[in-house]
């Protein structure tokens, strides 16, 4: 643009110095031509050179020496021919012009072509600085912030506003590989506060672990807990017997997940084996740890539990639940078949105690040999098979009788293999089971 600029000042320029030399080469013929007929010029002997104007007029022109009564001077001679005139009347009208063009003629052309190239050299140097500068300024600040962000300060941002052209593109590239970086650091600390999580939790299950006694002869009283691949839910399963010689089994579900799933269950736990433990019955020790939860615990948050107390001597078994989403399955031997028990209850915590002791309902069991209780977490419905369905009841009530007929290991590998991955939420099982003479 400026090279098209300075071109255009440069012909301009010499177009006007043009017009200027023509009209002072006019006034030094008129003006030679005056002196030269003063002094009586007479051309002398001269080569001549023939040229025709616009006008049609030929025009002799030649350098040579001039008479003059002054003595001789060598001059430029210029001869038209004068047209015809209505008289008839023909002649030569003689001009004298200097015989060589003025001397300055060249220094003028070449000092305005120094000029103007002057003039776009200075303008390409300032806008070149200037052009550099806009440049610079944001590369500088550029690296002043990454400088800043290196150090650690993420919440720093890539200073692009004035960046134009490819600084422009490389200054929003450096500002998406921040956001980058920052989302990678937040993932990589979210992460590594739920790995702490897991592994807290799992050190406080490691520390829950049900009671170890001697199950008297003729019964088979276990549990399982399978972890799940996150922090889990809390599901918690205990086994306990008190010193009267009964024998409790539990499986507790809390309302939340994470860490706080995982204090409410030992709360909800601690509160049950205290009064299990103390000889009270399930529905007794229900209602004293509802009764506590619902004091300690912030609005909405609960606990669900079924608990199956055993009289070993008997055979009796008291089953009582707290709002547990899943049944607990009897096998029947005289009949065959598994059966569905599903007391009422609301759940623990959720009530300050009135209506949860009026919801409470216990049912009165005689396991006979052959018979078993079986007691599951609600999630163990919603674990995705290898086909990609549901486990649902029919696939827990399988591994209920796979339980009661080869053991809680057997029954463990069984659901291992039916499932796809780990499960989000912790499963607890935990069963009773009258053996055959």
């Amino acid at each position: 643009m400026f090279a098209s600029i300075a071109a255009l000042v440069l012909l301009t320029g010499i177009q006007d110095l043009g017009d200027e030399l023509v009209v002072e080469a006019q006034s030094n013929m008129a003006a030679r031509t005056v002196n030269m007929e003063a002094m009586d010029a007479r051309r002398g002997a001269m080569d001549m050179t023939v040229h025709t104007t616009p006008d049609g007029i030929p025009v002799q022109e030649g350098v040579g020496m001039v008479e003059t009564n002054k003595g001789d001077q060598q001059s430029r001679v210029l001869l038209a021919k004068r047209p015809s005139s209505p008289t008839g009347e023909m002649g030569t009208a003689t001009f004298f012009a200097p015989p060589e063009p003025p001397a300055d003629i060249a220094m003028r052309i070449l000092a305005l072509v120094v000029l103007i190239c002057g003039a776009l050299v200075a303008a390409t140097v300032i806008m070149g600085a200037l052009t550099a500068r806009r440049l610079t300024a944001p590369l500088n600040e550029m690296v002043e912030d990454v400088m800043a962000i290196s150090r650690g300060h993420l919440d720093r941002h890539i200073r692009g506003d004035d960046a134009v052209g490819e600084v422009a593109h490389l200054a929003v590239a450096m500002e998406r590989m921040v956001d980058d970086l920052v989302e990678s650091q937040e993932n990589q600390e979210a992460l590594a506060a739920t790995e702490a999580e897991k592994e807290n939790l799992r050190e406080l299950r490691r520390h829950l672990e049900p009671m170890t006694f001697d199950v008297p002869e003729g019964w088979v009283v276990s549990s399982c807990l399978i972890e799940a691949g996150g922090a889990g839910t809390g599901d918690f399963v205990d086994i306990m017997a008190d010193g009267a010689g009964f024998i409790t089994a539990l499986v507790g579900s809390p309302a939340t997940h994470g860490m706080a799933g995982a204090l409410l269950m030992a709360m909800t736990r601690a509160y049950l084996r205290s009064s299990l433990l103390g000889g009270a019955e399930p529905a007794v020790a229900f209602d004293g740890a509802n009764t506590s939860l619902n004091r300690d615990l912030a609005r909405g948050l609960y606990c669900s539990a079924i608990a199956a107390r055993l009289d070993p001597q008997e055979g009796k078994v008291e089953l009582v639940s707290a709002g547990h989403q899943a049944p607990a399955v009897r096998w029947d031997t005289e009949a065959g078949q598994l059966r569905k028990l599903q007391p009422n209850g609301i759940a623990l915590g959720f009530d300050r105690g009135p209506i949860f002791r009026n919801s409470m309902e216990t049912l009165h069991l005689d396991l006979k040999p052959g018979d078993a209780l079986f007691m599951f977490s609600p999630a163990a419905f919603e674990c995705v098979t290898v086909s990609g369905k549901k486990l649902g009841e029919a696939g827990v009530y399988q591994l209920a009788k796979v339980a009661i007929e080869q053991g809680m290991v057997a029954m463990e590998e069984k659901l291992r293999a039916l499932v796809s991955e780990e499960s989000e939420s912790d499963l607890a099982f935990t069963m009773i089971c009258h053996k055959v003479e």
